[in-house]
């Protein structure tokens, strides 16, 4: 097998080209829907300061074929106080809550050789690569720690926490009564009623042919109702966030991808939660609720639902990914945890002994002083 590797510049890519990344993304060795081009292409567009970024464009070439067998989006950086070499950061936007590679599943190891050795060869200008929100518990970390070593780079994790994920099939009534306490669900059950003395409550599930682009527009405006965006983290508080959001659930939803859920009284939507789908993964994205329902948990109800109604639903997805930062209150929802990790691969003998110089720095300084490494959470708010 011969694969090439390519670094693109963003209008080096083709339309052509787009749909052969959506087509490896269905066939990835682990599903991300935020290396996907249809977060990627509006993410770049509306979200990005950095004009060059670039792409990693891996491809097995035949006698007269070439096929995509991986792709890798990164941003060149100057120096970090946590790598103060010239590097690379893998793209990961505001919105962005995964990071890593697209990779062919029936040739993974391959490409990840192949990525290895352009990264550490003569020619590649920089002196590593930094991932935040790296998949540490997949198949991917395996083979790149594995294979690095080979190649005389080194990993170097300097975070690591899980984050919640619900797993479909094992879903359900009996699910939610095994996994949310007594306690809590007495009080959902209390908001429910309350919700029903104001109007009939329903639930709906919106994905593939039956998507519906005004939940777009209902999504908007309840997330910009709440706290979010009084406080301007809401989408909809920046021109820029809410184009990026409708341009990318027009990509998703034109490939059946797209999922929303709202829980109505009567004829008013009073929650909505957006979600995305990558090959055999579900990605929750964000959610937004009245605030005149506050009191009544409106997210949570809706959040709930999905769990009862997962089996049937999302039965087809090996897992669902929160997104969520830990500490969450999906922690007490979804039982299920993935490792996310936030780690530098030093592929330069320069890179390679200046984290080493820093981590010796670190632990030298963790022992004179005291404390702990200061560290941030992973995931969406």
């Amino acid at each position: 097998m011969k694969l090439t590797v390519r670094q693109l510049q963003w209008g080096d890519l083709t339309p052509s080209m787009l749909l052969a990344w959506a087509e490896l993304e269905a066939r990835a060795l682990e599903p991300n829907a935020y290396l996907s081009p249809y977060f990627v292409a509006p993410a770049q567009r509306y979200l990005t300061d950095h004009p060059d970024i670039i792409v990693m464009w891996i491809e097995q070439v035949g006698s007269a074929s070439r096929e995509l067998v991986g792709v890798g989006v990164f941003d060149p950086v100057e120096s970090t106080r946590r790598f103060p070499l010239p590097h690379l950061r893998a793209f990961c936007s505001r919105h962005s809550y995964l990071s890593g590679l697209l990779v062919d599943a029936t040739a993974a190891e391959e490409v990840i050789e192949a990525w290895l050795a352009h990264c550490s060869g003569k020619t590649f200008q920089w002196h590593g690569v930094d991932f935040k929100y790296w998949p540490a518990d997949g198949k991917s970390d395996h083979l790149v720690r594995g294979l690095a070593a080979q190649r005389g780079a080194s990993w170097h994790e300097y975070d690591r926490l899980s984050r919640s994920v619900l797993y479909p099939q094992q879903a359900g009534e009996s699910y939610i009564e095994s996994h949310v306490g007594s306690g809590r669900r007495k009080d959902l059950r209390r908001c429910m009623r309350r919700l029903t003395e104001i109007g009939p409550v329903t639930w709906t599930f919106q994905g593939g042919g039956s998507f519906d682009e005004a939940s777009v527009d209902r999504f908007l405006e309840l997330e910009q109702a709440g706290w979010k965006g009084e406080q301007r983290d809401a989408l909809a508080s920046d021109g820029r966030d809410e184009q990026f959001f409708r341009e990318m659930v027009r990509g998703f939803a034109g490939a059946g991808r797209a999922l929303f859920c709202e829980l109505r009284v009567g004829e008013r939507v009073v929650s909505s939660t957006s979600n995305f789908i990558s090959g055999r993964a579900g990605f929750a994205f964000k959610i937004g609720w009245h605030p005149d329902f506050a009191k009544m948990s409106p997210g949570i109800l809706t959040e709930v639902e999905l769990i009862r109604q997962a089996p049937s639903l999302l039965g087809q997805l090996d897992f669902v990914d929160s997104g969520a930062a830990q500490g969450s209150y999906l922690d007490e929802l979804w039982g299920g945890r993935r490792l996310v990790s936030k780690a530098i691969l030093a592929t330069s003998s320069m890179g390679r002994a200046t984290l080493g110089a820093l981590d010796i720095g670190r632990q030298l300084k963790r022992r004179l002083f005291g404390g702990t490494p200061s560290t941030k959470p992973v995931g969406a708010v």
